[in-house]
């Protein structure tokens, strides 16, 4: 079953490639096309339309991921020990937001923006209440020069979800 996302990403279910997220991993391993997110197999389109190739990486666990380019190539680094610490639609969460940076580029107010409104248009949430565990997580989080305070950031990814 494919489900297209807004704005020319198309995040979809897919094969199951779950034993990445479950695994130790001690060097990068991909480039994939897809990976399973909290039981939902997902791959990321970049705005020009270019599959955006994914890695696991435990360089970046401290980190949820980081969403850059290679010689025009598009890819993401996943940190597979954020992924396997956090709630399933949290990790959905922080994987669309990456995948958002290749569609609205570095704003991250609008990666959050993209990223729940794509949970909410593919079905991942389908009432608010699924989304407080994120919500909470966010509001603690520092801000920094590229990044709203946690409050604020919160109140941004709510309004959101609460918008077409």
């Amino acid at each position: 079953m494919f489900i297209k996302a807004s704005r020319s990403v198309v995040v979809t279910v897919a094969a199951v490639l779950s034993m990445f997220w479950s695994m130790q991993v001690f060097a990068i391993q991909g480039p994939f096309s897809y990976v399973n997110v909290g039981g939902v197999p997902m791959y990321c389109t970049s705005a020009n339309n270019k599959p955006v190739q994914l890695y696991i990486d435990p360089n970046v666990n401290q980190y949820i991921g980081m969403a850059n380019t290679s010689n025009g190539v598009p890819y993401i680094l996943l940190g597979p020990g954020f992924f396997n610490s956090v709630p399933p639609k949290v990790g959905q969460f922080w994987f669309l937001h990456e995948c958002a940076h290749h569609v609205v580029g570095s704003n991250e107010a609008a990666a959050d923006c993209f990223a729940i409104k794509n949970m909410r248009n593919l079905g991942l949430i389908t009432h608010q209440s699924q989304a407080q565990t994120l919500l909470m997580q966010v509001s603690q989080m520092p801000g920094s020069n590229v990044h709203l305070p946690g409050p604020q950031r919160a109140q941004n990814i709510y309004n959101c979800l609460n918008n077409p």
